[in-house]
């Protein structure tokens, strides 16, 4: 170890060490820069070194304007659609409300393996921030495990506030990693600030599940934003490209992966702008029928019930042809929620009248309103006969028993024609 090094220590166990904003001010001098293999290479991809002690990190830095296209969204849209959030009086977790456009930070990491335990490494630690003057993307790249403490050091001390991060499978994956390579050298960099998460595969999964192949973010990025990334290092192959570039430091090798995880912290301004636009503007032609459902589903899940409602509804009366069962159904949960039970039936009955939608689950809440709200005992038989009717058609067409909907439907059925005969006795 090295005078300068042992120095250091003595100072921690002496508790004169100066404070950690004092530490790694210095300007690397002109024989540190030498020292930094293929420093010219660094430098003609916008990254320069930042040193701490005797380490140093790489800080990758680019600048967008608002007006850049990333898919079918330009940047300057993210900036509206948080102003939206503080317009309006819905609560949603990915409510942007009471924040500024700088307060959200896009963030996404690259590690040497897919493992959240220690023996995976984060070499990148990217992410992008709106501003009024553009879109900023700066980048944390690890040149060797012996500059982990460089890496931390610099970017703690330059977020300081990871309160609003925005992420994707960040609260499984990116923060669990970053927590625990953070406890390797917690003793000489800052603190962990307050940790909030807005983590837009929730949202993707919520809106996309049943229609895509799959919710990974290069098929939402296709499929939803339209943003094509053309020659793209693949993920997967981050870290072997990773390991060849500490076998030869040489930055061609990593070249790729600092702009495929560029375009990541990017993709997600698009996504929470986009996911944002379903949430705020469901009544828009550009918001797709499948996504309305979903919303007014995620919309009734968050306890935003009313808003729900009119978004089903409207769905309904423009789109009824498209619509699902599910839609239906849901939209009944909420007018009986609101006491609105007549609503609720003429919905479900009109529904019933339609070949696609006359199903066992339609015909089941039918039954079950006719009889305890309605109190028509033979209108809801009716519906009861056609539920059992229509599992028993279904049954010919699949080997699929139904036995828990069939022996509930025979039970009702059952006391529906005896509470019809003490009607006619009474």
């Amino acid at each position: 170890m090295s005078i300068k090094g042992k120095l250091s220590r003595m100072k921690k166990h002496l508790s004169i060490e100066p404070q950690l904003g004092e530490r790694g001010k210095t300007t690397p001098n002109e024989q540190q820069l030498i020292d930094i293999p293929f420093y010219d290479k660094w430098k003609k991809l916008n990254a320069k070194a930042i040193h701490f002690e005797e380490n140093y990190t790489i800080l990758r830095e680019k600048q967008f304007e608002l007006q850049t296209m990333h898919g079918k969204y330009t940047f300057a849209e993210a900036i509206d659609i948080v102003e939206r959030w503080q317009e309006t009086s819905l609560k949603h977790p990915l409510s942007a409300a009471g924040r500024s456009p700088e307060d959200l930070l896009f963030f996404d990491t690259e590690t040497t393996g897919l493992s959240s335990g220690a023996g995976s490494t984060i070499f990148l630690l990217g992410y992008s921030q709106l501003s009024r003057n553009g879109v900023k993307v700066k980048q944390y790249f690890l040149p060797g495990p012996e500059h982990e403490v460089a890496l931390y050091y610099h970017f703690l001390h330059d977020v300081k506030n990871l309160s609003n991060l925005v992420t994707y499978n960040g609260k499984a994956f990116d923060w669990p990693q970053v927590k625990t390579r953070h406890t390797f050298v917690r003793d000489q960099v800052p603190k962990l600030p307050a940790f909030g998460h807005f983590d837009l595969l929730h949202g993707a999964r919520r809106l996309w599940k049943d229609t895509l192949p799959s919710c990974k973010l290069s098929i939402v990025e296709g499929e939803i934003l339209k943003f094509a990334r053309g020659e793209d290092t693949p993920g997967y192959m981050a870290p072997m490209l990773y390991f060849d570039f500490l076998h030869e430091p040489d930055p061609e090798y990593i070249e790729g992966v600092l702009t495929h995880n560029e375009w990541d912290v990017l993709s997600l301004i698009s996504l929470y702008v986009h996911i944002s636009s379903c949430l705020l503007n469901y009544e828009n032609k550009e918001v797709s029928t499948r996504e309305k459902i979903q919303v007014g589903k995620w919309l009734e899940f968050v306890g935003e019930k009313e808003r729900a409602l009119l978004c089903l509804e409207q769905l309904i009366k423009e789109d009824s042809e498209n619509v699902t069962v599910e839609c239906f159904l849901l939209l009944a949960k909420l007018y009986k929620q609101t006491n609105r039970k007549n609503d609720a039936i003429f919905l479900l009955e009109n529904a019933f009248k339609r070949s696609q939608f006359s199903s066992v689950e339609i015909a089941i809440e039918l039954s079950k309103l006719l009889e305890h709200f309605a109190k028509d005992y033979e209108k809801a038989l009716f519906y009861a006969v056609k539920g059992l009717n229509n599992i028993k058609e279904m049954t010919k067409l699949v080997s699929n028993d139904n036995n828990k909907q069939t022996s509930e439907l025979i039970k009702r059925i059952e006391r529906l024609e005896q509470k019809i005969i003490k009607a006619s006795d009474s």
